[in-house]
């Protein structure tokens, strides 16, 4: 049933299916790390935490540039990972929107972000003020556009072993495939636009 949603031939169909499995996911991890984890918990501790820094930029274009070039990188990670392997047909570039939304959960019931909040944020509609949920819809969209261009089938992880998708893909996309990476281009650069403004007006 997983499968036939999340690796449907509609576009829209693919895109609800895996952000809707997200949403799951992250109202369970904030509601979580709200109630259980101490505050600040991750902050400091990630990747993207330590690439971004946490003092904001002189200006709201230096900001804006600043993580458009993270997220763009965070979006090729995605394409590479679909581009690479999938596992029972499903792209190995699905699971990263999905740790995505977790770990951005934890974030937000911890207040762990490297230019903290006043204070943590409670599980409530209020999220959808952040970009944060804006960027992992584009990341999403990003992930489900791009689903059909694997190269490998996993057929066991220990020991990992896999073989060739035949005939070899090309790294081709449909019309409504452009139109979706197109448009999770957009949200996420209007998203972006959006977080620097909030963080060199706070």
């Amino acid at each position: 049933m997983m499968k036939r949603l999340l690796c449907n031939k509609r576009l829209y169909i693919r895109f609800l299916s895996l952000f809707g499995l997200g949403v799951l996911l992250f109202t369970l991890a904030w509601t979580l790390s709200y109630f259980f984890l101490p505050e600040g918990v991750l902050r400091g501790r990630t990747g993207s935490a330590m690439l971004a820094g946490d003092e904001a930029a002189g200006s709201f274009l230096a900001e804006w540039l600043r993580i458009v070039v993270l997220n763009l990188m965070a979006g090729a990670l995605i394409v590479l990972a679909n581009r690479i392997y999938r596992f029972r047909g499903f792209p190995l570039g699905y699971i990263i929107p999905l740790a995505w939304l977790t770990i951005y959960a934890v974030f937000l019931g911890t207040n762990s972000f490297s230019i903290p909040l006043p204070e943590r944020m409670a599980p409530s509609l209020a999220v959808f003020g952040r970009t944060g949920l804006f960027e992992m819809a584009a990341f999403t969209l990003l992930a489900v556009a791009t689903y059909s261009i694997n190269l490998y089938e996993v057929t066991r992880f220990i020991p990992p072993t896999y073989e060739p998708v035949t005939p070899k893909p090309k790294f081709s996309l449909t019309l409504d495939q452009w139109v979706g990476l197109g448009l999770a281009i957009v949200v996420l650069l209007t998203a972006n636009a959006r977080e620097a403004y909030m963080i060199v007006t706070l």
